[in-house]
């Protein structure tokens, strides 16, 4: 099974609305990078189960961004927050750090 690595950063978005037994697989698959049978194996559970979880949770985080939006909306900010800081004169250093900053927070 080949690794969507955009889970993850859905995960940091929507994960709250997952079960937190569903979230804690989908991170330690697509953040600790833990194979099938080590999730298994700290949850007690089948390789079948757990990847069965994932499949369930990577289908609900999508379903929350499609209908949400907030994952597209936060990379669209990012993007014309890049573009401006590009723009913005080397003399405006303080309006150019704290662009770089609402970067970051993002």
């Amino acid at each position: 099974m080949s690794k969507d690595l955009s889970v993850s950063r859905l995960c940091d978005v929507y994960g709250s609305l997952l079960t937190d037994h569903k979230r804690e697989i989908v991170r330690e698959y697509y953040d600790d990078d833990l194979s099938l049978t080590e999730i298994a194996e700290n949850h007690g559970i089948t390789r079948q189960a757990a990847l069965c979880s994932i499949k369930q949770a990577e289908k609900q985080l999508r379903d929350y961004e499609s209908k949400l939006g907030f994952l597209q909306k936060t990379d669209l900010i990012t993007r014309e927050l890049d573009e401006l800081t590009e723009i913005v004169d080397g003399d405006i250093e303080s309006v150019k750090s704290k662009i770089e900053k609402i970067i970051s927070e993002l």
